[in-house]
């Protein structure tokens, strides 16, 4: 309940206060990996050629971030950006090593081994640092289309003490 109200009301705040009219306002949505999906709010800048955006990464953790991109070239297809906050996830692998004592019946062997490939599939733990990206608008920046972004970054896992390089990709809807 707790992750859900808090995007909710983040973008109602952003799309209730913004100084721009609602057609200025871009919402994408996406999916991708490490993230399953991707919520965004965009504000474009500079005669549309660059945009400011807020967006909401969904996964086995979650998490925000804030960016800007600038575009190039002549359709303003391509626009290469930079990110504060949620760059990826770092998996933890956490499950014990050792090997099973002797006195292990089978059936408690498998238990541990099962217990332990279910937590490895939902250990994720968002890093928030500091990213780059690379997008491709197949119709322009700020433009209603099919966005394919790559994102790069380093940050800090979110519950535990550890700092990562990481990447990702999204593919988006903008409308």
């Amino acid at each position: 309940m707790r992750k859900i109200l808090l995007p909710t009301a983040l973008i109602t705040l952003l799309s209730c206060c913004l100084p721009a009219q609602a057609t200025d306002v871009g919402f994408s949505i996406g999916t991708g990996y490490p993230y399953f999906g991707s919520l965004e709010l965009s504000l474009p800048a500079d005669k549309g050629q660059q945009r400011w955006f807020a967006n909401y990464k969904m996964g086995f953790d979650d998490g925000f971030s804030l960016g800007f991109e600038q575009s190039y070239g002549k359709g303003l297809n391509h626009a290469f950006g930079g990110l504060v906050g949620a760059v990826g996830v770092y998996k933890d692998g956490g499950c014990d090593d050792s090997p099973t004592s002797n006195t292990d019946s089978s059936s408690d062997a498998f238990r541990k081994t099962l217990a332990c490939g279910i937590g490895t599939i939902f250990d994720d733990h968002t890093l928030n640092g500091l990213g780059v990206s690379y997008s491709y608008y197949v119709n322009g920046i700020n433009q209603s289309g099919w966005r394919f972004k790559f994102e790069a970054g380093y940050g800090k896992a979110s519950t535990i003490n550890e700092k990562r390089a990481t990447g990702g990709f999204i593919a988006s809807y903008q409308f």
